[in-house]
């Protein structure tokens, strides 16, 4: 893991320095392959202090008029069937979670350069209006608390403002349980999270409604996929509760949508085969990852890796990074 670290920042920082020399041109010249990309948040100003998921609307325009100018965009079905045009980079897009400023900076922005994209969306709606990851990361920045007993364990507060128990984030063991489960997380911080809620800070955890749901649905250029029923980690709770976030998700947004959801995206990007399969049997005819678990999963026609947007780096290097198809 070390050696991974050492080696990605080392060709951050050679790249940065040759694009300052002006050679951004060679270094990004255009070359064939396939990438399906995947955002979470837009925001007014691409804030990483809560979390790795956002990006600006400012870069999130750059990014969508140069890959329509310089690749070939295409809609994920059009992926999957690979429609793809020679000696180019072909993408699709998507976007996980299904935040309001998808709705709000996003779509404005697909819609005026005819960018396709699927939606994947989490239909947490009738049991709370935010995700619990997101949840978790604005109260442990705001809170003043220090420490918070939890499943009766001592959690403390280190200095990346991560509630930690014998070397494991609170948000690590959070992703082992279910909805109902956590619960008691909501209570410890309800004081924190009636204050956030009074803070300019929607863009961070803000969910969309039934009807903006419904009108992403009905536009031509977009898909809209599940991202499960309440973004548990699907591999780390009971099976059956597994599938019932599965289906359930799929049943809430047909129904808004009045149309089969034949595409899933695994929260965390975390899978099994045995989920892909229940997946499949159900309905979904394209299941998204971040990473496949194994070569031998990249002959599953259904299933595909997706290339994670990553904040915390220039546009020119997030280019360079993308056309290589991978980080290190």
């Amino acid at each position: 893991m070390i050696w991974i670290k050492i080696k990605y920042r080392f060709y951050l920082y050679v790249h940065t320095f040759l694009f300052q020399l002006g050679f951004a041109n060679r270094l990004l010249k255009n070359r064939f392959g396939e990438r399906i990309i995947v955002f979470h948040g837009i925001d007014e100003t691409g804030e990483t202090k809560y979390n790795s998921r956002f990006h600006s609307v400012q870069f999130f325009e750059k990014f969508i008029q140069y890959v329509v100018a310089n690749y070939n965009v295409i809609s994920l079905e059009d992926f999957y069937a690979k429609k793809f045009k020679p000696n180019t980079l072909n993408i699709a897009i998507t976007f996980d979670d299904g935040y309001l400023n998808n709705y709000k900076y996003a779509v404005p922005i697909l819609e005026k350069y005819e960018v396709p994209a699927t939606f994947f969306i989490t239909t947490i709606q009738n049991k709370a209006n935010y995700l619990w990851p997101d949840f978790l990361d604005l109260v442990s920045f705001y809170t003043s608390k220090n420490e918070i007993i939890f499943e009766n364990n001592l959690y403390v507060k280190n200095k990346k403002k991560e509630f930690v128990f014998n070397g494991v984030s609170l948000k690590n063991r959070c992703k082992k349980l279910t909805f109902d489960e956590l619960k008691s997380i909501f209570t410890i911080f309800e004081e924190e999270w009636e204050k956030i809620q009074k803070k300019p800070l929607e863009d961070y955890w803000q969910l969309m409604n039934d009807t903006q749901i419904n009108l992403i649905a009905k536009n031509k250029l977009f898909t809209i996929g599940s991202h499960s029923y309440t973004h548990a980690n699907l591999t780390m709770i009971p099976f059956e509760e597994a599938k019932f976030e599965i289906l359930k998700g799929k049943e809430i947004l047909e129904t808004i949508g009045s149309k089969s959801i034949v595409e899933f995206a695994f929260p965390f990007g975390s899978y099994n085969l045995e989920l892909v399969n229940y997946c499949r049997n159900i309905g979904f005819k394209r299941v998204l990852l971040v990473d496949y678990n194994s070569e031998k999963d990249q002959r599953i026609a259904a299933l595909k890796s997706r290339f994670v947007m990553n904040p915390y780096v220039g546009f020119e290097m997030q280019i360079l990074y993308l056309l290589k198809g991978k980080y290190v």
